[in-house]
């Protein structure tokens, strides 16, 4: 029985405990990790070698960890699993290496695999990172065009009401030219501007404001720019993902689930209620209503149905997610417009269904109304006891400590 080692020493070929054929590794430790990095999904150049050498000799068949790595290799050699791992410090004795030797060679190789692991990120973290920097910079806009509204309020307070893009409002501040606007638009804010109610801003006052309208429209420009990264990421990363749900939503999902992977693994029904969370446990702990859907809210398809719908439609919505985080972790066939299509026609088969409502809702309204006027005092029918007088009695067990 001859068994293929390879370690931080080299690839050798042990029968019977001893060494009959071997090539070493250079004494770097990069070197060595690289190596290593190789051996662990594939085969390294010197375990090929030292392969091809032993089939030459006649050897048909030999004991290897993880088997599965050979699969593919087109050596004429049997490969069968080790379950006993071979001693690399009995190797490096046979060698004539001492311990400490060795000790400070799987050191620094385990160092060196480590470092060139942590190098290795899937790309979904870099989309993650794009959808962080989007929601930052939807903030700093939203707050920057708060106060431009405000402080331009003050010199023409009509403009607030006319126009209500803020992209364009922006724009309008910060750059006198219309070209592009809508010639109504136009005319009203030059007719509000002669009978503005606003107070006079001096030369340095419109300097300053036009500066922040400058840079909210650059920021408006970086967060598009944005936008059709994290679209191409997501062509890249998880395409069937980005045609079922868009690629913002996608793109969004995978970054709430915390990643591809993670996302790939959850169920459907967690992934209809991601970013409901709060929702979800306020209904453990206090069993009110369960949320129906959590950021997938944001589909047009979802948003803009009844309802009574919009529960159903989330959970279709989420077995395909379900389906294609799936395809696009493992590398399937591209499946994503067939998907969308399929979703949208049960989308439309369910709206074309008849509301069902609930048993017993149609006799709410025959429940009997509330009595009219005055509140018995006391007396026959009211579950107290009537006094002569015309005083309510007193309760003698009021003050009385209950345990």
């Amino acid at each position: 029985m001859i068994k293929l080692v390879t370690n931080v020493l080299g690839v050798f070929a042990v029968k019977d405990g001893r060494i009959i054929k071997k090539i070493l590794f250079p004494g770097d430790a990069k070197e060595i990790a690289s190596r290593l990095s190789l051996s662990e999904e594939g085969v390294c150049p010197e375990e090929e070698q030292l392969i091809r050498e032993l089939a030459a000799s006649g050897v048909k068949e030999l004991f290897v960890q993880n088997p599965s790595r050979f699969l593919g290799r087109r050596f004429p050699m049997a490969y069968k699993e080790d379950l006993k791992a071979q001693d690399p410090y009995a190797i490096a004795q046979e060698l004539g290496m001492p311990r400490q030797e060795v000790q400070k060679l799987i050191s620094a190789a385990n160092i060196e695999l480590t470092k060139k692991k942590l190098r290795i990120q899937e790309r979904d973290q870099i989309l993650m990172q794009a959808v962080s920097s989007l929601d930052d910079v939807e903030e700093v806009s939203n707050r920057l065009m708060e106060r431009l509204r405000e402080w331009y309020s003050l010199h023409f307070p009509e403009l607030d009401v006319l126009v209500v893009n803020q992209s364009l409002y922006a724009r309008l501040i910060a750059s006198p030219d219309k070209t592009g606007i809508d010639g109504g638009l136009a005319t009203q804010i030059e007719e509000a501007r002669k009978d503005t109610v606003g107070m006079e801003f001096t030369e340095s006052d419109n300097t300053e404001v036009k500066r922040l309208a400058e840079a909210i429209t650059k920021i408006d420009s970086f967060k598009t720019d944005t936008e059709t990264y994290i679209g191409e990421l997501m062509k890249e990363i998880a395409p069937n993902t980005g045609e079922l749900a868009g690629p913002l939503l996608g793109a969004r999902l995978i970054s709430v689930a915390g990643g591809l992977e993670r996302f790939s693994k959850l169920p459907a029904s967690t992934v209809q209620v991601l970013g409901a969370e709060e929702a979800f446990f306020r209904f453990l702990r206090t069993h009110e209503l369960p949320p129906k859907h959590g950021i997938i809210f944001q589909l047009p398809e979802i948003r803009s149905a009844p309802k009574h719908l919009r529960g159903k439609i989330s959970r279709k919505f989420a077995a395909k997610l379900a389906i294609t985080s799936k395809s696009d972790y493992f590398k399937g066939e591209y499946v994503g417009e067939k998907i969308r299509a399929d979703f949208l026609k049960g989308v439309e088969m369910l709206k074309k269904q008849p509301e069902k409502r609930r048993p017993g809702s149609e006799h709410r309204d025959m429940r009997p109304q509330r009595r009219e006027g005055p509140r018995p005092q006391g007396g026959r029918g009211t579950g107290r006891p009537e006094r002569r007088d015309g005083a309510r009695p007193q309760n003698k067990n009021k003050y009385r400590r209950r345990f």
